[in-house]
């Protein structure tokens, strides 16, 4: 009796659907003959689990279990009701994802429904770092604004972590919902990390996008081409000092003709990256900025690395209409205090346009035209900008009512090894009724191995009184000296 209890125990036990199996039922059994069907079945159980944790079966259903299907064949007339129920219940278990996902690698790592009629689902993870050093000395000690403070200038030694970027993107629910979302870290922000871009967006037309969220201001196109793919370490002086920042929005991105392209915003501000709406206005900023390649598509690249057969060019301009109010007359919102004279000196400080007097509301006005060219490994672009500042109001009496800058800089540079060494040149100059400054740069990319993702960079930069004030590109308001920096990017 002891036997057959064992027996009975254990069929209920095992009474489960297994490929190349039958379902057990209570049937009598020698013991021996049991213990064989047991360990037959720990042995399937055992192959299933390792093919599961397979990295071969990480995003395919599991065809090897018979498409799920269970080869039961109990004696029906033999079987309790309780061994019956636990036999269906067992065939009936969905085994295997609700949808199948491929990993793939495109300029990055992705992972996309491998029926994107049925399931459209993408998702790309992207990343990339700059590693750099920097030193700057002097030939000053101190210089003084225009609200007559005299600051030190510091010579300066550090190693940096500027940019250490990952990105989200893809598309979900449906194929025109795309999405996109960037963290930033760096050593000169606190160490912490930003949410630099994120929004959502949906394609209205083959020509039409609309995207909601914070990203870039549309104005100045080496802005617009990002920090990956500047000529030398970083952006020109003067194109630092004119660009906007990033804002919250409504932002257009679309085509124009065959070889146009343009994007156009309505969002918080000119440069409203890290602010809180209790810090902003109540006014909005609007933008717009196109451009053409009106002899193929010039691409992402400032430099020629792919050393152009024919002479590609673009053409493009940008606009921007940004007005700054304050609550109480001279009491500026931290929206405004990004805007500086041509020597340096902070617009919203007080004195910086009238002693004991406090600027807290203006109009910008931004308009920037560009061209680039690129054939054979050589390669040149140059923007000019020019900003009106206007409907000064303060809490005091002030001397002038608008303000005039304007600024430019050119640069260019040639492949003195294919797709693997360029060198290059740069100008740039701001100008304006409190000051003018100037910079002038040299420098050189080595590129590894064989790709623009990975390179080591150098160069050396001359300032003649600096009006921007940016960590991110190691310049300082006051500057006047020697900048050398030294970088490894890489990205994937």
């Amino acid at each position: 009796m002891l036997s057959r209890s064992f027996i009975l125990i254990a069929t209920s036990t095992v009474a489960a659907c297994l490929p190349g199996t039958v379902c057990l039922s209570q049937v009598e059994l020698p013991a021996a003959d049991l213990q064989s069907l047991i360990e037959e079945h720990a042995r399937a159980i055992h192959e299933l689990r390792r093919r599961m944790d397979s990295r071969d079966m990480l995003f395919l259903p599991l065809e090897t279990i018979e498409e799920s299907q269970c080869a039961c064949k109990p004696d029906i007339s033999r079987l309790p009701a309780l061994v019956e129920q636990s036999s269906q219940a067992a065939c009936s278990t969905h085994v295997g994802p609700e949808f199948d996902l491929l990993a793939d690698y495109d300029n990055g790592f992705v992972l996309r429904s491998a029926d994107p009629d049925a399931h459209p689902f993408e998702l790309a993870f992207n990343g990339w770092i700059q590693f750099r050093h920097h030193g700057f000395s002097g030939d000053v000690d101190s210089w003084t604004d225009n609200a007559g403070i005299t600051r030190p200038i510091r010579d300066r030694n550090a190693f940096d972590i500027e940019r250490a970027r990952v990105a989200l993107s893809g598309s979900a629910l449906d194929r025109r919902l795309t999405y996109f979302l960037q963290l930033d870290g760096d050593t000169d922000g606190s160490h912490l990390v930003d949410f630099f871009d994120y929004w959502s967006g949906w394609e209205l037309h083959d020509r039409l996008r609309l995207q909601l969220g914070k990203r870039k201001v549309p104005a100045s196109r080496q802005w617009l081409l990002g920090a990956r793919r500047t000529r030398f370490i970083d952006r020109p002086m003067a194109n630092d000092f004119f660009r906007p920042d990033r804002t919250v929005g409504i932002f257009a991105v679309g085509r124009i003709g065959e070889t146009g392209h343009y994007e156009a915003m309505v969002g918080n501000g000119y440069r409203t990256s890290t602010l809180p709406p209790s810090t902003t206005d109540n006014r909005f900023t609007f933008a717009a900025s196109n451009h053409w390649d009106p002899l193929g598509d010039y691409g992402s690249q400032i430099v020629d690395y792919d050393c152009a057969v024919d002479p590609l060019v673009r053409f493009g301009h940008s606009f921007v209409y940004a007005p700054h109010t304050a609550d109480t007359p001279g009491v500026p919102l931290d929206e405004a205090n990004f805007l500086r004279l041509t020597d340096g000196t902070q617009l919203t400080q007080t004195g910086a346009l009238a002693a004991g007097v406090t600027v807290s509301e203006f109009d910008v006005y931004f308009y920037g035209v560009d061209a680039a060219l690129k054939w054979r490994g050589w390669s040149c672009n140059a923007e000019a900008f020019f900003r009106w500042i206007e409907r000064l109001q303060a809490d005091g009496a002030l001397p002038v009512s608008e303000l005039f800058q304007r600024g430019f800089y050119v640069e260019g540079g040639y492949f003195l090894v294919a797709k693997r060494l360029d060198v290059n040149v740069r100008y740039s100059h701001v100008s304006g009724s409190f000051g003018n400054a100037s910079e002038f740069a040299a420098g050189f990319n080595w590129y590894l191995p064989d790709t623009h993702r990975m390179k080591i960079s150098f160069d050396l930069t001359s300032l003649d009184g600096s009006p921007l004030q940016n960590t991110s590109s190691d310049i300082l308001a006051g500057d006047d000296g020697e900048l050398f920096r030294t970088q490894f990017q890489a990205e994937f």
